[in-house]
């Protein structure tokens, strides 16, 4: 997990220091808040890929702050942590803030080690999902513009048992079309 980025933010030095040890530890890179404010500023320069929130902090609680992060940062996978174990706060954490993780005070190392292990491992999968989308949007396009340019050559034409059908006409260029681009392709050797 070497150079992966973490913004952690509390209003208790503490625990941010703690935090702070912890994650160095591992190798994270990670910056710190001590305050909604000073976490949105930071969010702008910073480009985590997981932010881990306090609840309880003045002024912005976890979850608005979180949501406004995510807002500036929409791959970021939000963890909200707290010393209060409200079923209440977790639900609403997880439904209105899109919280990835809901951890209680005092953590423990090891679940805390895992769940950011999960959660670069969805960040990935939403960066890899994006990806997949947009080529796929990509080939969409291309292939509107073949149709356009050549009406009916995305159409694919079958017999009742679903065996694809190839005019004759339209097989001989395509073989007309393979054998010149083996030609040139044992030219270029």
């Amino acid at each position: 997990m070497q150079g992966r980025k973490v913004l952690l933010i509390d209003d208790e030095p503490d625990v941010l220091d703690t935090l702070q040890s912890i994650l160095s530890d591992d190798g994270y890179e990670v910056a710190t808040a001590h305050g909604g404010q000073e976490a949105l500023e930071l969010a702008e320069t910073f480009p985590a890929e997981i932010v881990l929130s306090d609840y309880m902090m003045p002024g912005m609680c976890g979850v608005e702050l979180l949501h406004k992060i995510k807002q500036l940062l929409p791959h970021i996978v939000p963890i909200l942590i707290t010393g209060r174990g409200d079923m209440k706060i977790s639900i609403e954490s997880i439904n209105q803030g899109e919280i990835f993780r809901f951890l209680l005070k005092p953590w423990n190392n090891e679940e805390l080690r895992m769940t950011l292990q999960t959660a670069f491992k969805y960040h990935d999968v939403i960066l890899e999902n994006e990806r997949l989308t947009k080529t796929v949007q990509k080939q969409s396009s291309l292939i509107d513009e073949i149709e356009k340019k050549y009406p009916g050559i995305s159409e694919i034409k079958t017999e009742e048992d679903g065996t694809i059908l190839l005019e004759d006409e339209d097989f001989s260029d395509a073989l007309k079309t393979l054998h010149v681009q083996e030609e040139d392709f044992g030219k270029v050797k």
